[in-house]
């Protein structure tokens, strides 16, 4: 158990920074491949 509320923080980035890092890349990546489909109507795309 941690004594100090630094050793937490540091505890616990180690823990969930890289996965955080790691889907917020998937995100980017799926917002920045995201296509329409050519025979889709655009109001259907937007809801």
């Amino acid at each position: 158990m941690e004594k100090t509320s630094s050793a937490l923080l540091k505890t616990l980035e180690t823990l969930y920074v890289t996965k955080f890092l790691a889907n917020h890349l998937v995100l980017k990546q799926l917002l920045f491949t995201f296509r329409m489909n050519e025979y889709e109507l655009l109001r259907d795309h937007i809801s």
